[in-house]
């Protein structure tokens, strides 16, 4: 085994990083692909929401291939998708877990509904709100205009799933993986 393999051996065993110039393209040392963790994801009590759901799910999929959200039934699905009445909300339960609520009022006082499924989404994948009213952050919720379409996270938003989904969830998130009344404040 040569030095340089064995000096990235240990740089991953210690979790370290060291400024080797990259292999060639081709090489036996090439990186193995990432491991996709796949989440089920149940919205068929979502009603006329369904479509919104698995847009905002398919936003998340591509921001972050690290994961993959798919639509299931039954006890495959961890995370679970309804309608009401009421303000859209998620009860996250740890990383890819919980129940989301896809509420009316928000619908009606004009929010998108692509929008407020893939920022309820992201409390499940372990994400707090982020009240700043900007367009380009999923997590700015209510904060931001009727008029903001975008259900593409922000790198920043994306960069934290992707922490996420290798099973570190930020401290900093205990109180709000409890209950999140993520869309009205």
């Amino acid at each position: 085994m040569s030095f340089r393999k064995i000096l990235t051996a240990l740089a991953v065993t210690l979790g370290l990083a060291f400024a080797l110039p990259a292999p060639a393209i081709g090489s036996a040392s090439a990186a193995a692909p990432v491991a996709v963790r796949t989440i089920y994801y149940d919205a068929s009590q979502a009603q006329e929401f369904k479509a919104a759901v698995d847009e905002g799910a398919a936003a998340w999929n591509k921001a972050v291939p690290a994961i993959e959200l798919k639509p299931a039934t039954g006890a495959q699905a961890t995370i679970k998708v309804y309608a009401d009445n009421g303000w859209p909300r998620a009860i996250p339960q740890g990383f890819g877990r919980g129940t989301v609520y896809m509420g009316r009022q928000a619908v009606n006082d004009g929010f998108y509904p692509p929008r407020i499924a893939a920022h309820e989404l992201a409390h499940t994948l372990g994400l707090p709100d982020n009240r700043n009213g900007r367009c380009d952050y999923l997590m700015s919720g209510h904060s931001s205009p009727t008029s903001c379409k975008t259900t593409t996270p922000h790198e920043t938003e994306a960069a934290q799933v992707r922490r996420n989904a290798g099973g570190r969830v930020p401290a900093t998130l205990a109180g709000q993986l409890q209950y999140a009344d993520c869309f009205k404040f």
